[in-house]
């Protein structure tokens, strides 16, 4: 005997007696909120932006002031050699410029001549910058611009991981629709065979009709029986499935609901106008505003940024610092006026003599943005193909959905005629069953077309990028 697990069984009975319990449908877009708030992987993408806030504030403190003091003494044998006392603050502003003012106090018995201050010490304000190298660009500022980049960038991200979740749920959900159709209609093709079945063996025991029908209608409720049991499992499996996106608020799993049961399955999509024409709109729009597309261009855009920098460093280096010393901080008494008087100036100049890692790195930087240019190529190509698959299978779903549509009123008819020339006596059982089948397999293959539109429907908006924001 085949051993079935109790939860299934538990499950299929729980299924079963939903038509006699109170149920709930769940929408599509009831299902996709409750994924966006609480699934955890909609959870982490939510986590990017911040992330990247983190990283843009951490590029922003290159241009904290910092302070600075230092105190510095000797003392021996009851003698004070030595007292430095430093202080001052620097204030890093953009084009490699810094703005830097201080206050040193010195004072003592053996001290350094160059060191020797004023009595009441010696104030200074200066500037210091870059006249050549990180004049145009330097490390905090590609930093800064990268992780302005890195923000934009966090926001595709996120989109891209809602659009890729997205996009499984909303099949999963076509699929556990579909089965739950499916099912739906072998539960009344088998309601009916039960009451053929019944009546069939009542009239052969009255002789109206012969024994050899009575196993025929047997025949024909079991197999509709067997297409039932293999209709619970497709319904079971893709419930299953579907339970992987329910979560809670408070991030546990969501407990599943037998009463829980998806929207019917139309085909109210026949009464849009699918025009091939249509693509070429798409396209552009794929082009301009796919998350996917935009995160490698702000990835190029990083890699010219890193660019600009490794052509910085190909430059010499040459700093230029000027200070204003003045006693007590007043500068408006015999300070003078820049060169003349009471400053300090320093230059300093250097380069190598090759600049081999300097054309290298050029080289590695330039190689990774046409890797990237490469990349994006591909990707534009890919996701274009997959639009236009996509749209034309839609053209053709819908195209197949009509037919099998007016198909099935036709299955139907023949099957309600058959119906009424059996009742009639003017037919056989093995006519009624042969088209009561054409028509139970065309009530399962439109259902099968339906959950394959709305699934085609959601590649297409993931192709497009824009399934998130459904």
């Amino acid at each position: 005997m085949i051993r079935i697990p109790l939860l299934y069984i538990l499950l299929i009975l729980g299924l079963v007696s939903t038509a006699q319990s109170p149920a709930r449908t769940l929408t599509v877009a009831e299902f996709v909120e409750i994924i966006k708030q609480y699934h955890p992987i909609a959870k982490q993408a939510a986590l990017l932006p911040q992330q990247a806030l983190a990283e843009l504030r951490l590029a922003q403190g290159g241009w904290d002031p910092t302070i600075y003091s230092n105190y510095d003494r000797k003392t021996y044998d009851g003698k004070n050699y030595y007292s430095y006392f430093e202080n001052n603050i620097k204030v890093p502003v953009w084009y490699g410029i810094e703005i830097k003012g201080g206050y040193d106090v010195v004072y003592g018995n053996n001290l350094n001549p160059e060191k020797i201050l004023p009595d009441d010490g010696l104030g200074y304000l200066g500037v210091s910058v870059s006249l050549l190298r990180n004049m145009l660009m330097d490390k905090q500022r590609a930093a800064l611009r990268q992780a302005q980049l890195f923000r934009e960038a966090s926001e595709q991200q996120k989109l891209i991981q809602l659009n890729d979740l997205l996009l499984d749920a909303v099949k999963a959900y076509y699929e556990w629709s579909y089965a739950y159709n499916e099912l739906q209609v072998y539960n009344e093709a088998v309601r009916l065979a039960e009451i053929r079945y019944d009546a069939t063996k009542k009239t052969a025991q009255l002789g109206d009709r012969p024994a050899i029908d009575t196993i025929e209608a047997l025949t024909q409720l079991q197999g509709r029986q067997l297409q039932q049991a293999e209709a619970k499992l497709h319904f079971v499996k893709s419930s299953f499935e579907l339970a992987n996106y329910l979560w809670l608020d408070n991030g546990q799993p969501r407990p599943f609901d037998t009463l829980l049961l998806p929207s019917p399955l139309s085909s109210e999509f026949l009464q849009v106008e699918i025009l091939l024409s249509q693509v070429d709109e798409l396209e552009v729009q794929l082009r301009q505003s796919h998350p996917e597309l935009l995160n490698y261009r702000l990835k190029l855009r990083q890699l010219d940024i890193e660019r600009r920098l490794k052509i910085e460093n190909l430059k010499p280096t040459l700093n230029a610092s000027y200070n204003v010393l003045s006693e007590r901080f007043n500068f408006k008494s015999d300070a003078g006026i820049l060169f003349t008087n009471n400053y300090k100036f320093g230059v300093n100049f250097s380069m190598p003599l090759s600049f081999t890692q300097g054309r290298a790195e050029l080289k590695l930087t330039r190689l990774k943005i046409e890797y990237a240019r490469y990349e994006l190529d591909n990707k534009t190509q890919q996701l274009v193909n997959k639009l236009k698959s996509y749209y034309n299978e839609l053209v053709i779903l819908q195209q197949q959905t009509r037919i099998y549509q007016s198909s099935l009123e036709g299955f139907q008819r023949l099957f309600d005629g058959e119906t009424i020339r059996f009742q009639n006596g003017e037919s056989s059982l093995f006519l009624v069953n042969a088209r009561e089948n054409r028509y139970l397999e065309s009530q399962v293959k439109l259902r099968e077309l339906q959950a394959k539109f709305y699934k085609t429907d959601a590649l297409l908006k993931w192709t497009l990028g824009n399934l998130a924001t459904r």
